[in-house]
């Protein structure tokens, strides 16, 4: 290697400098379509086209009915479909971290008569060529329903489907991507169905059958992010027993009060025998079939927080002419008809507090005789104490429902008399929570070889590592073992498994923390997830080195191509230290230009993470368009002049670690005293300029190479090893000088016959 005087350097510098700025310019150009915003109400009628007339966008849900131009139905342009941004309804984060946004166009019937991609932040769906692939994906669920059952299959897999059951293609890279889309668009048109089209949308198998008007009984099983559950209408509800009638007519209620004070207390139950005293329906809506079905998004998620804090639920949809509520509440049953409720169950008496609703329903039950005048009534049990059972929905309980009215007795204000009705599902065990498995372990399952390989190869490094002496006590060995992990990382790890970490990772969790965002999308990647768990755990012992020397297969491609290099006698060069430390800075810089970009939104972020080449040479195999492979091949083509010229001058992600790395424990290369002063061997030769000249260790630009614990160890280069080996032949010289002179016997000499 040789070393340049500063002016010297910068003359090469300069010339590769110009070619990257060049190359960055026309990649920024050429990277991220703009992202659409919502749609208003304008766009969209350009979009449907002339036939077709967008009304006015829903109150309730962020919804735009279309209607049919030519065709009336009393007096009125018949409705032609529904159409709405996913976006606003359900909105999933894909690999990029923010939400993927698809335009559904779905009819009557739950039929998608048309589904197109508007915007995502997917990482390598960026340029026209590959946004094209999640654009086809998209469209795959035109003709399907909202009541499909949707199988992702490889990316060459064939798109087929029946009345019930759809296998589409996936995408190649983007499995991550691919699921998220299916659940915004399944997830979305759920709601919108519910909300807007009824149990005609939701119970059929299939759009053809709700075009003939042939109604099936039952749906698929939803996909949602909380508990399974099958899309069940409200008369298969009251047919399974999920939801139960209870009703007592005023005769029957004037017949429970005879013979008490309060017998003649109701002047309008004597004039209205027939009519309903109590009149309610009965669900448990802790139960997925109950909750999901019956309530909204909303309103399930208020319930399903409250079953999981441990409190038991009763729901009612009350018409009662005696309102019920809260044993618990006291101040509400001090005048008029109420109807108490205590709940009974293996002898023990559970008084609930009624607890407001004011979120919506699915179904509300009209259309199956539930009167127009019901409310929504919610009660709850107190949570258990520790150590203490609660309302156990999986056994039989008793609703008891304490009748209230006054009291014609003198100095008795009300009198209650107690009506019960025994709650017992069939087959309960069937209907109990079952917790759906989240899109992201079904990644991890699918991925359980890999991550057995990449667990067992992280495992043979940290083993090497804590060797490191004995890994390196001889160049040869520490040259082999390199070569074949270089190997590993850069076709396992890299082009196989797909684990390049990179800034992106970092950026995308910073944006969603900042937006308030849930970061389970980074689940998705169960080898970043293992590769990051490691490269934190080794942060701490060893520092940046690890990840950036071992496991970063975009470095270990620079590597090889060295290793390459030098074989055909071609040898990377140094800068002056001045000049190389100036330029190590250059990497903050470019951190701190992401990091800004990040905090201020925008789509410039996206933009400037391609300053990465590790997408387009790792994650996409050089499939990209010509000027993101320009600038891999720029990158590459330095590290062939400057060793490992990307990683140490340009990389964000290595300035991340590096600052991460300053939280390291302890220096892990032995030093000696002679360090430095006198030998500068292991100095001269860090490839990565590593060392300073007094001979201590730059660990933040240490990428745990090893070469110099080689060195150390060796004392045909380590000057303080030499000169112990020279001290240790010039004594053993001095004491072999003393030694009494040998005799050697003179051996008789055989003579010829």
């Amino acid at each position: 290697m040789h070393l340049y005087p500063a002016k010297t350097a910068l003359r090469p510098l300069k010339s590769i400098l110009q070619l990257w700025l060049v190359a960055f310019c026309l990649l920024t150009e050429l990277m991220l379509p703009a992202q659409a915003g919502t749609l208003t109400r304008a766009q969209l009628q350009q979009r449907l086209g002339d036939s077709v007339q967008v009304g006015e966008q829903l109150t309730a849900l962020p919804v735009w009915p279309v209607f049919h131009r030519n065709q009336t139905a009393e007096g009125k342009n018949a409705l032609y479909a529904y159409v709405f941004e996913t976006i606003d309804i359900e909105p999933v984060a894909g690999y990029g971290g923010k939400p993927i946004n698809i335009l559904v166009v779905m009819n009557a019937a739950g039929k998608y008569l048309d589904v197109e991609l508007l915007s995502h932040n997917e990482p390598i769906f960026q340029e026209p060529s590959r946004n094209k692939l999640l654009a086809d994906f998209a469209a795959q669920y035109k003709d399907l329903t909202v009541a499909h059952q949707i199988q992702v299959l490889t990316p060459k897999a064939k798109r087929e489907f029946d009345d019930q059951k759809a296998t589409l293609h996936g995408v190649s890279a983007g499995t991550v991507s691919a699921m998220a889309m299916d659940r915004t668009v399944m997830e979305a048109a759920a709601q919108v169905a519910y909300a807007r089209l009824g149990e005609v949308a939701v119970n059929p198998a299939n759009a053809r059958a709700n075009e003939k008007g042939e109604v099936k009984a039952k749906t698929p099983a939803s996909r949602g992010p909380d508990d399974k559950f099958d899309r069940m209408g409200f008369n298969e509800l009251v047919g399974a027993r999920l939801v139960q009638a209870v009703g007592r007519s005023n005769r029957e209620v004037q017949a429970k009060f005879n013979g008490t004070p309060a017998e003649g207390q109701d002047a309008e139950a004597r004039l209205q025998p027939n009519s309903q005293a109590l009149d309610m329906m009965v669900m448990l809506p802790g139960l997925p079939h109950v909750g999901r079905n019956v309530l909204d998004a909303a309103g399930w998620r208020e319930v399903r927080a409250l079953r999981e804090s441990g409190r038991g639920l009763i729901a009612l949809l009350d018409g009662s002419r005696y309102p019920v509520v809260g044993s618990a509440d006291a101040a509400l049953g001090q005048t008029g008809r109420l109807a108490r409720l205590v709940v009974l169950q293996d002898g023990k008496r559970f008084n609930v507090q009624a607890l407001p609703y004011t979120q919506g329903l699915r179904v509300s039950g009209q259309r199956s005789g539930v009167g127009t005048n019901a409310v929504m009534r919610l009660f709850a049990t107190d949570a258990p104490a520790p150590g203490g059972t609660g309302l156990d929905l999986a056994r039989p309980m008793t609703l008891e429902f304490n009748l209230s009215r006054a009291s014609a007795a003198p100095g008795q204000q009300r009198l209650e008399l107690p009506w019960t009705h025994a709650v017992n599902i069939p087959e309960i065990a069937k209907w109990q929570p079952v917790k759906e498995t989240p899109g992201w372990w079904r990644v991890w399952e699918q991925r359980q070889a890999d991550l057995v390989i990449l667990v067992i190869g992280l495992g043979l490094l940290a083993v090497a590592l804590a060797y490191q002496k004995w890994l390196s006590a001889t160049q040869k060995r520490l040259t082999t073992y390199r070569l074949i992990y270089l190997a590993f990382t850069l076709v396992f790890i890299g082009w196989w498994a797909q684990g390049q970490l990179t800034i992106v990772n970092i950026t995308s969790l910073a944006s969603a923390l900042m937006e308030g965002r849930s970061a389970e999308f980074l689940l998705s990647d169960p080898m970043a997830i293992v590769l990051w768990a490691f490269v934190g755990v080794t942060l701490l012992v060893w520092g940046r080195g690890t990840f950036c020397g071992w496991l970063c297969p975009f470095g270990a491609l620079q590597e090889l191509l060295s290793f390459a290099a030098k074989a055909l006698r071609i040898k990377p060069q140094q800068f002056h230290r001045k000049v190389d430390a100036v330029l190590k800075n250059f990497k903050y810089g470019v951190l701190a230009a992401i990091a800004i970009a990040v905090v201020v939104g925008g789509p410039w972020a996206d933009k400037m993470v391609e300053i990465e080449p590790f997408k387009t040479s790792i994650s996409m195999g050089f499939q990209r368009d010509w000027p993101y492979v320009a600038w891999a091949v720029a990158c590459l083509a330095l590290s062939v002049l400057v060793f490992r010229g990307y990683c140490r001058y340009v990389c964000p992600l290595g300035a991340a670690l590096a600052i991460m790395g300053k939280l390291r424990f302890w220096n892990w290369v032995p030093r000696r005293a002679e360090c430095g002063t006198p030998c500068q061997t292991c100095r001269h030769g860090c490839g990565y300029q590593a060392i300073t000249p007094v001979g201590k260790i730059d660990y933040d630009e240490c990428f745990q190479c090893l070469d110099c614990v080689t060195d150390y160890q060796d004392d045909q280069r380590c000057l303080p090893l030499i000169r112990e080996r020279k001290a240790g032949a010039a004594v053993a010289g001095a004491a072999a000088s003393k030694l009494p002179p040998k005799v050697i016997p003179i051996q008789p000499v055989n003579q010829p016959v």
